[in-house]
């Protein structure tokens, strides 16, 4: 399986740079900045408008979407269009929804089918959970480890939905917020067209970039340094393995 994926990601990757390159060159051709900053500002007039039904309808777009693997940077374009606020409420609402609804039916449908296919990560899930308890889960969500791991490994561990829920909910706040922001630093359209590339020339919004790449590692770095803590007195010291879930 491993050599098959590793044979379709050159031809993913060259596809998708076809894709935007031509969809570079129609916007370049046929499609001018100001005509695209004029359909912007109509765009972010109706979501004024209708604040309640927008909210709603970006929530539902956002689960989705959510569920179709490799489509990150949402939280990135919600600050963008809906504020931070707003944005911070859709996404980790969203992601959590998103992964109960993955760990459900992990957990009632394809349990049996999860564990023949990734006993190692199943059999790690459930000795850390033992171990750490629900601690180790919240350490995985803060540290952003793969959804497309966690949620199903989770739903075929022995984890409580409850632990996965909460875990889930806490553990993404901190890397939404942070995505949300570079969101609402962002320029509009407007200002783009207006200032050229300077209007990407701004502290706050490099700041929060670098915390996007810096706050996964930081809580390695932390776990690593001073351990988790266990949740049953009497258990041996936790191995090396703590993140090889992560790491896979």
């Amino acid at each position: 399986m491993t050599v098959t994926q590793n044979r379709r990601k050159p031809l993913i990757i060259a596809i998708s740079g076809i894709v935007f390159l031509v969809l570079a060159l129609y916007i370049r051709n046929y499609v001018s900045l100001e005509q695209l900053a004029i359909q912007e500002e109509r765009f972010r007039s109706l979501i004024a408008l209708n604040p309640t039904r927008s909210f709603l309808l970006g929530f539902g777009i956002y689960i989705v979407l959510s569920l179709v693997p490799g489509t990150g940077g949402k939280g990135v374009v919600y600050g963008w269009l809906f504020g931070f606020w707003q944005a911070v409420t859709i996404v980790t609402i969203g992601l959590t929804v998103t992964g109960m609804i993955i760990f459900s039916l992990s957990r009632y449908l394809f349990r049996e089918s999860i564990e023949r296919r990734y006993p190692r990560f199943v059999a790690l899930m459930n000795k850390h959970i033992k171990k750490e308890g629900a601690f180790y889960l919240l350490t995985l969500r803060m540290a952003h480890a793969p959804f497309s791991i966690v949620n199903p490994i989770s739903g075929a561990s022995r984890v409580s939905a409850w632990t996965f829920f909460w875990t889930t909910l806490v553990g993404l706040i901190p890397a939404n917020a942070i995505w949300v922001y570079v969101g609402i630093r962002l320029p509009s359209l407007r200002e783009f067209a207006d200032s050229g590339a300077g209007a990407f020339i701004d502290p706050p919004l490099i700041a929060a970039l670098v915390a996007c790449g810096l706050l996964p590692l930081l809580v390695r770095l932390l776990v690593r340094r001073f351990g988790i803590p266990r949740s049953t007195s009497g258990t041996q010291t936790v191995n090396q393995d703590r993140f090889q879930l992560d790491k896979s």
